[in-house]
């Protein structure tokens, strides 16, 4: 075996020499982009204290609370023109002490988790028959015999799909509407099979709603695992009971924050390019990938650049979203001081689907505008850097809350490898551990990248 080792120098010179011959300055910033944040990144350190220390981080804790004054601080030891707090009012749910759920008779307990935003049970717990359904839409069929029953909703993911983000989409409204549809025919619980794609015993949180005017009831997610159990449980007894028992709790409104840094365009100051993720997490896990990596990452990004003595043209504006799980409250308040503030917000970019290797971006823009950065910008990612995924889409959550306000606003969807993060997703597998470094550095390179170059290009896209 020949034993070659390669200096830094050595390596940028492969990465420069690896791009086409017509090389511009835009392919030497690219290079030099990537080999600074694999070299000296600091969004995986960063990430460990976020999750380490703080840990999970849902909107009105104490928790968030600290992340909100440790990230200010992060943002303050950098180049920014200025740093600060934006109010936002967010609506506090705790979860409580531990869930239970078991099959009566049955010693072993089946694993759930309350869904966010759900009512607890009496404290004694609920003791009931099930109905077992695939489809919210087969409950009708049931009618007066929901009464009093459990609702039980296993419907399995959809693993022929590529795209996870389309089989979590199919099942979404399980969890969002299956506690209301439930209730309208006298359910007294509603149990539903956990919103992944892996085959094991983590439940999956997510948010749930209820509908004014109809009894709001107790709502948990189990695992694939659990799901399984009792399905065959099910069809050996249909009269089976199960007893569920959780102590989540609506606390009030609490005032929270969005945090928001600036560094000022020399050319185009007035015009402002977005680009964060969300700070807040659920309660279970550490909010690694969802969404530390999407907060670490974007800020790493824009030190990247400032290291790299680049200047914008334009006013970059870093922001740290509050309460995107559970209504974003945070987006909202961001699109609507902005908008009453007349402030030009151009174009964005948001990070909030994991850290795995990078593959691409969603572009919500105009067709010539996607077309000319599919022509000119995709090819400086995808032969040396693997990123070749520039496809019309939607934005991301929160700028797409905000984008409302600014419909012609260029907007990029950050879409990291998708295989592997509705294992983890909402779930208390999402830790620190489950981050790779080079995964999570490769993107905070692609995220600079897509960041110089619409800084740089911005006047010469297509309207």
């Amino acid at each position: 075996m020949l034993n070659v080792k390669l200096g830094r120098g050595i390596v940028f010179l492969f990465l420069f020499a690896s791009v086409p011959a017509f090389a511009t300055s835009d392919s030497l910033m690219i290079a030099k982009i990537y080999e600074h944040s694999f070299y000296r990144g600091e969004a995986y350190e960063n990430l460990r204290y976020l999750t380490k220390k703080i840990g999970h981080r849902i909107a009105g804790s104490e928790r968030v609370a600290q992340a909100v004054d440790w990230s200010k601080g992060l943002m303050e030891q950098l180049a920014f023109d200025k740093v600060y707090l934006q109010d936002v009012r967010v609506p506090y749910w705790d979860r409580g002490s531990s869930e239970e759920a078991y099959i009566l008779g049955d010693a072993q307990r089946l694993k759930v988790l309350a869904l966010g935003g759900s009512v607890a049970t009496p404290e004694e717990g609920i003791t009931a028959e099930v109905i077992e359904v695939e489809l919210l839409s087969d409950l009708r069929k049931y009618g007066e015999n929901v009464q009093g029953k459990i609702v039980f909703v296993n419907k399995p993911w959809d693993e022929s799909l590529v795209e996870t983000g389309i089989a979590y989409g199919l099942n979404s409204a399980q969890r969002s509407r299956g506690p209301a549809e439930a209730a309208k025919l006298g359910a007294v619980a509603y149990l539903f099979r956990s919103l992944g794609s892996g085959i094991d015993d983590y439940p999956h949180t997510g948010a749930t709603r209820y509908v004014k005017g109809i009894d709001s009831i107790p709502a948990m997610a189990i695992s694939a695992i659990g799901a399984n159990r009792l399905h065959t449980a099910l069809e050996k007894d249909p009269n089976l009971k199960v007893f569920l028992r959780q102590h989540s709790a609506w606390k009030g409104e609490v005032l929270s924050h969005n945090v928001i840094a600036e560094w000022k365009g020399t050319d185009h100051p007035g015009q402002i390019i977005t680009i964060g993720g969300h700070l807040d997490s659920w309660d279970v896990g550490e909010g690694a990938h969802d969404n530390g990596t999407g907060t670490m990452g974007t800020l790493d990004a824009l030190r990247t650049l400032m290291a790299l003595g680049y200047k914008p043209k334009h006013t970059i504006r870093l922001v740290f979203y509050m309460n995107e799980e559970n209504g974003v409250h945070g987006a909202s308040q961001y699109g609507l001081q902005s908008k009453q503030k007349g402030e030009q917000l151009i174009a964005a970019i948001e990070s909030d689907a994991g850290g795995f290797a990078p593959r691409g971006f969603d572009i919500k823009g105009g067709p010539e505008a996607v077309a000319w950065i599919q022509r000119s910008w995709k090819p400086l990612f995808e032969e040396s850097y693997w990123v070749s995924r520039f496809l019309p889409g939607s934005p991301g959550v929160d700028s797409g809350v905000w984008g409302k306000h600014y419909p012609g606003a260029l907007m990029f969807n950050f879409r990291p490898d998708p295989h592997r993060y509705f294992d983890l997703h909402h779930t208390a597998k999402d830790v620190f551990e489950a981050v790779d470094k080079r995964e999570l550095q490769s993107g905070v390179a692609a995220l600079a990248s897509l960041l110089y170059l619409i800084d740089t290009h911005y006047e010469v896209l297509p309207n």
